[in-house]
């Protein structure tokens, strides 16, 4: 019984342990130069998400924190977004658009789902899967 044990403790600490390392595992190019974030993109439900502040400055965008609203806001010259963190919508330019994750605190971070970012600065993204890598 005592083996028993211990096989499942030691199975179960690596299950945890190779699901820790293969979120921080991502990688992320803007314009061919590598970023490098204080908390390491993850992957939820499908999408990656990664620290606000790194990747809209990465993209060139002036990023507001609201802290009474937990809403971020950001705008470029030719864009504005404000997305509320928890909330599976935002608005961009105006226009209310429909996310699949919402931002959210991890690790005292707030992380915002890459795709939506990039995309709705005008940024073109590819996912390659097999890599884990994003070009943007």
């Amino acid at each position: 019984m005592h083996r028993l044990r211990a096989w499942m403790t030691l199975t179960l600490s690596a299950l945890l342990t190779a699901g820790a390392l293969a979120a921080s595992d991502i990688s992320v190019t803007v314009d061919g130069r590598a970023l490098s974030f204080d908390q390491p993109p993850l992957m939820q439900d499908g999408r990656v998400l990664v620290p606000l502040r790194g990747i809209f400055e990465a993209l060139g965008a002036e990023v507001q924190w609201d802290a009474a609203s937990r809403t971020v806001r950001a705008r470029t010259q030719t864009s504005q977004m404000t997305l509320p963190l928890g909330s599976r919508s935002a608005t961009v330019d105006g226009r209310t658009v429909s996310l699949d994750v919402p931002a959210a605190v991890v690790g005292g971070r707030t992380v915002v789902p890459l795709r939506f970012v990039a995309e709705a600065l005008g940024a073109q993204v590819l996912w390659e899967g097999a890599a884990r890598k994003v070009t943007i």
